[in-house]
């Protein structure tokens, strides 16, 4: 794609034209899966004709080099330095690598993980599994039903005997931001490293790894970055990269992959934590979304998010509807969780009249909440619309007809 220097008040009509769902429905979900550029369909064929006319040479041609590339543009947008970003295909798969670089510590005295109970459930999952097996054991700060969690509850408890804290930047049900700063700080002086999930940050949030120090940030190009999926990344620190193994690794972070060696010898750079073969169709779908966002710039899509995820909350203070995420702005990501009563039929009723919003369910003391997560591409006109339609889906009880269970991802 062409690089463009987008001005979101000038060009904002021809931006919202390189997103070809937008002309179709209102499109407030970009916190989930953000919408996909139009450029991607050209590069997609562009893979397909590559592949088509060069077969097995398209690996020296482009596509062995196609990860770090897509990684690079990554780390341009993170402020980090090249060659320190790692495609992987999902951010599980990302905790799974992060966590294995320490299965041969020699200090056995250290054995906690500190995670929250905000953080995405998968990394959730991956990380108490992988503990169960290397005996180690996971503590999970709780936040008794609030949208976020002091980061002083957090860092109390982490300790001499501390392994890694493996938490969020910004929480994925709230929208909470957390101050990620201080808990790399804080690990660092206790000896732990930090796995920090950035998924939700990335792309609506300026995020600079370089002064940031995290050991590992982990994140991907389906949501801000409008990459689609199979697009996750891992970044590590380069100080650190090059003195450390992975365990869970394959043919990609071999020094010398095309010498089918035997024995493991592991590359420098972002390679050194790859595994197998990357999902090469991916990345081709993950250049638009970068190219966009790095032309129209981070800091300003941020300045407009605040703008917009502002009036989501004035208007839904102007029904009553609770709120499940911070009114400060800068505690607060770039969506914005509302309870609404019934709200999983609502949401269905929505999407009947082709709005684009999702449902996430309570847990113990939460709410249940639709969140709404605009972008660089939405109109302030787009959000008023939205409340309007949920008045009336209210007034003429539609929600009535449709079901009250979830049975399928929203």
């Amino acid at each position: 794609m062409n690089k463009m220097d987008w001005d979101l008040k000038k060009n904002f009509e021809a931006i919202r034209k390189e997103f070809p769902i937008l002309a179709k429905c209102v499109y407030l979900i970009s916190n989930s899966l953000g919408a996909v550029p139009r450029q991607v369909r050209e590069d997609l064929m562009a893979y397909y004709g590559l592949w088509s006319d060069q077969g097995v040479s398209a690996w020296s041609q482009e596509w062995w080099d196609l990860a770090r590339n897509v990684g690079d543009q990554v780390a341009s947008l993170l402020h980090a330095e090249k060659n320190s970003v790692a495609m992987m295909t999902n951010a599980t798969h990302a905790h799974w690598i992060a966590l294995s670089t320490r299965f041969m510590v020699k200090d056995r005295s250290r054995k906690k993980i500190i995670m929250t109970d905000h953080d995405f459930p998968s990394s959730l999952y991956a990380v108490q599994k992988i503990s169960e097996f290397m005996n180690w054991k996971v503590q999970v700060v709780q936040s008794y039903g609030k949208p976020g969690i002091d980061v002083e509850n957090i860092l109390e408890q982490i300790d001499d005997q501390t392994l890694f804290v493996a938490t969020s930047h910004v929480y994925f049900k709230s929208a909470y931001v957390q101050d990620v700063s201080r808990i790399v700080d804080h690990a660092r002086r206790m000896g732990a490293w930090a796995v920090i999930d950035g998924y939700h940050a990335p792309g609506c949030l300026p995020v600079n790894l370089s002064e940031l120090g995290a050991d590992f940030y982990i994140g991907g190009c389906l949501k801000w970055l409008c990459g689609g999926p199979g697009n996750a990344f891992l970044y590590v620190r380069p100080e650190l990269a090059c003195s450390i193994q992975p365990q869970l690794t394959g043919w990609l972070a071999h020094r010398s992959p095309f010498s089918f060696s035997e024995d493991m010898d592991y590359t420098q750079g972002s390679y050194r934590f790859m595994s197998g073969t990357p999902p090469i169709p991916s990345l081709y779908t993950a250049q638009a979304g970068l190219s966009i966002i790095n032309s129209i710039g981070v800091p300003q899509i941020r300045q407009k998010s605040v703008s917009q995820t502002r009036l989501i909350i004035a208007n839904a203070k102007k029904r009553d509807f609770e709120l499940f995420s911070p009114e400060e702005d800068s505690l607060r990501g770039g969506a914005v969780s509302v309870h609404l009563p019934h709200a999983f039929q609502v949401k269905q009723a929505l999407e009947d009249r082709q709005f684009k919003v999702d449902y996430r369910k309570g847990k113990n003391s939460e709410l249940d909440v639709i969140r709404i997560g605009p972008h660089f591409y939405t109109q302030d006109e787009e959000i008023h619309y939205l409340f309007e339609t949920i008045d009336n889906i209210y007034v003429t009880q539609e929600y009535r007809s449709f079901p009250e269970e979830i049975k399928h991802v929203t």
